[in-house]
């Protein structure tokens, strides 16, 4: 289906007169297309890729911050002096060029002044007298006031007009030749008209809808620019092409110029949070903008993909505006055509930092159990960001491996005074908060970076403080996350228990489900009916992607889980651990390799059946682990040279760890016998003896397989599933666009 389709079902969905969009690849557009009407009255008439729509506020980055980035490249401009460098008039010594850029000055978001302000030197005036609501620099409150200020500096610094500069330096040069400030009476006719105005009493059409712009005639910083999807098309095309600025001017526009949300970089807004409706679906590193008539583009510098979409939503009345929907239609299918194996995934975490931890700051005790890898999309961590705020913590409570993540696997963590708040550990002498821990704590927050495996223990100190939290009448907020290895695909037996650590519950080995599930799947199964539980969840996760979709930065949640991909392939792997096995700790390449002087790699590899192999790649390699304090201080064959198996991962949707390793086990109990032992704690894991009883038989496993897949079903069909699969998403809609 092409995008045509798509795009006439975005608009039919969205009420809107029409649209036209077009779609970018590698660098170059590949689609453009129209649909619908561009005026609804007093006649109707059909919309085409030649219709100059009013763009609002993509003025802000398609001329303003262009023109000051070319000037900054000409040595004319520089980010970091005063606005009153250019303009010297009361006050404008507060802020800086870059704040105006930033949306940082501290001017008020907006006022109408249409019925005050006749020429543009009046609106200079009338800026100047503004109170500022902030000190500069402290706080981001969108504001076109800004704007219009750097809309005349750039005509202080050229010794031109804003629209000539523009037309000169940016548009003619390339080729977009129906952009521009105040379009001609000829052009007025391919102009989409706007809103009725009571106003101006009149359809406005050919003219800024913006009343600000149009009371300074027209042409404006923040507003006022007229363009098609053709010219925009070669605007984002020259942008990541190198051709309108150079590659470094491009790369520091694009950079988050604080730590806090909304994340902005020069003009453009980057990676948008997951309410808006749009660019969710690009890279970490996608930046765009949006006008309020309609308009939007965006542009992802690691595909070299971009997606315009222009409209007239507020027409023939504002009433009728819904920008939400349209866009959240068109950018869907952009971003399924453009990223269909990646999306925009925003922990929960970064929710709460975008509304600066309000909810918490409300609170007069707070605990938190978490590690230093419960990181936002940045990488910060949310130890760092609440030690920033003012957020009443009163207790870090920290896992297995403890707060900085310092200790090896089972390693005893002892607890300790860190920055003057206690620090204790749910992993060496107590497993659970205490009453008098709890004493004064009105909010119990979790946020862990759990793999998605029932040996990891992260889930297990999870329920010890559900269960603690339920019985002292705290409240419990978990922050969510993506399971790292997806929410679609389970593998191993559900676990008969006994319970422990490493066996937590009667839920597959890998359950698929987020930490904010798994406490909710905890609350029906230990039937924690006092339990006051919240679950933030995370932002634009489905269950069908796998970390390497998210776009996230891996921060190892433990010390030997280095990479993603050491998670995945841990899902069986962690099994070697009771083995006679090396399962590569104690090496840079811990669970993805695994040995034993013993072992005979080549012939293991020749009894295994390839298919088992599918979504990895195997070849024998030499190796000896080493005493690594802080990650394996005592691995099994240490400073011994063993002979193995290294493995890669070369499809993760297709890998099956646990079935592979399974069979790897069986293979190596035939061709080395009694060399490959087994330790009483195997069991433990598994959930069950029966698998390691059948491996050391040499018995057939096919009855056990049938057995965990019914398992599996019945377990899939009542846990919680709290995210969508892409399918979901695109019920109801045309099938995914092409160009």
């Amino acid at each position: 289906m092409r995008f045509d389709a798509w795009l006439a079902e975005a608009v039919r969905r969205s009420g809107a007169p029409g649209a036209v969009a077009c779609v970018g690849r590698e660098g170059r557009v590949v689609w453009t297309g129209a649909y619908g009407l561009r005026q609804r009255s007093p006649v109707q008439e059909p919309t085409d890729t030649e219709t100059r729509y009013d763009l609002a506020s993509l003025t802000k980055v398609v001329a303003t911050t262009t023109a000051v980035m070319r000037l900054v490249e000409a040595g004319r401009l520089d980010l970091g002096h005063p606005v009153s460098e250019w303009l010297p008039l009361r006050g404008l010594d507060r802020f800086t060029l870059r704040h105006c850029l930033t949306h940082t000055t501290g001017l008020p978001a907006y006022q109408e002044l249409k019925n005050e302000v006749k020429s543009p030197v009046s609106m200079l005036d009338r800026i100047v007298g503004l109170s500022l609501e902030a000190p500069p620099g402290t706080r981001r409150e969108y504001s076109d006031f800004g704007f219009i200020l750097l809309g005349f500096v750039v005509e202080q610094a050229s010794g031109d007009r804003l629209d000539y500069f523009c037309a000169e330096q940016v548009f003619e040069p390339l080729g977009m030749r129906k952009t521009g400030f105040r379009p001609g009476a000829d052009a007025r006719q391919e102009c989409a008209p706007t809103e009725r105005d009571a106003w101006r009493r009149r359809l406005v059409r050919g003219e800024v809808h913006d009343e600000n712009a149009y009371a300074m005639g027209g042409v404006a910083g923040h507003a006022g620019l007229f363009s098609t999807v053709g010219d925009l098309g070669r605007f984002c095309e020259a942008l990541l092409g190198g051709r309108l600025l150079k590659p470094e001017t491009v790369a520091l526009m694009i950079q988050p110029q604080w730590d806090f949300y909304p994340w902005q970089g020069l003009g453009w807004w980057l990676d948008p949070p997951m309410d808006w409706a749009n660019g969710f679906l690009l890279s970490r590193r996608a930046f765009g903008h949006t006008g309020w008539t309609g308009t939007s583009l965006w542009l992802d510098p690691d595909t070299g993909g971009f997606a315009v979409l222009l409209s007239n939503t507020c027409h023939p009345d504002r009433n009728r505006r819904d920008n939400r929907a349209l866009r959240k239609t068109f950018y869907l299918g952009a971003g399924l055509y453009l990223s269909p194996d990646r999306t925009n995934v925003f922990p929960a975490l970064d929710l709460l930092q975008r509304d600066r931890f309000s909810i918490l700051k409300e609170r007069r005790g707070v605990a938190v159990l978490t590690n230093t890898a419960a990181v936002n999309a940045r990488g910060r961590a949310l130890t760092a960001l609440l030690e920033e705020t003012a957020v009443p913590v009163r207790v870090w409570f920290s896992p297995e491996h403890g707060l900085e993540r310092q200790a090896e696997a089972g390693e005893k963590v002892a607890s300790s005074q860190g920055s003057g708040i206690p620090v204790i550990s749910l992993y060496g002498k107590q497993q659970r908060p205490s009453p008098e821990q709890l004493r004064g704590i009105d909010l119990f927050v979790v946020d862990l970076p759990d793999v998605g495996v029932r040996y990891y223990t992260y889930p297990h100190t999870l329920l010890e403080c559900l269960s603690a939290c339920a019985e002292a009448g705290v409240p419990v907020m978990v922050l969510d996350r993506p399971n790292p290895l997806g929410g679609e695909v389970l593998e191993g037996p559900v676990a008969e228990g006994p319970f422990s650590p490493v066996c937590w519950g009667p839920v597959p080995i890998r359950h698929g489900m987020t930490l904010g599930e798994t406490a909710e799947w905890f609350r029906g199964w230990k039937r924690l009916k006092t339990l006051q539980l919240e679950t933030r969840p995370c932002g634009n996760w489905r269950r069908d992607l796998g970390f390497p979709a998210c776009g996230l930065p891996w921060h190892a949640p433990s010390p030997n889980l280095p990479r993603p991909e050491s998670a995945l392939v841990y899902v069986g792997a962690c099994l070697l651990e009771e083995t006679s096995l090396n399962e590569g700790r104690g090496t840079d390449n811990p669970f993805m390799q695994f040995g034993a002087p013993w072992l005979d790699p080549e012939r293991v590899l020749g009894l295994l059946d390839p298919v088992l192999l599918g979504g990895f790649s195997a070849r024998p390699v030499t190796y000896v682990p080493r005493s690594v304090p802080g990650r394996a201080s005592r691995p099994a064959w240490v400073d011994t040279s063993c002979r193995g198996i290294q493995l890669e991962v070369t499809d993760w949707a297709a890998a099956r760890p646990f079935r592979l390793f399974v069979e790897l086990l069986r293979s190596i109990r035939r061709l080395h016998g009694d060399a490959l032992t087994f330790t009483d704690h195997f069991d433990a894991l598994v959930g069950g003896a029966t698998l390691r009883k059948r491996i050391l038989d040499g018995g057939n496993l096919g009855d056990l397989y049938a057995t965990w897949e019914r398992q599996r079903e019945a377990f899939d069909a009542a846990r919680p599933k709290r995210y969508p699969h892409t399918r979901d998403l695109l019920d109801g809609l045309p099938p995914v666009p092409t160009a």
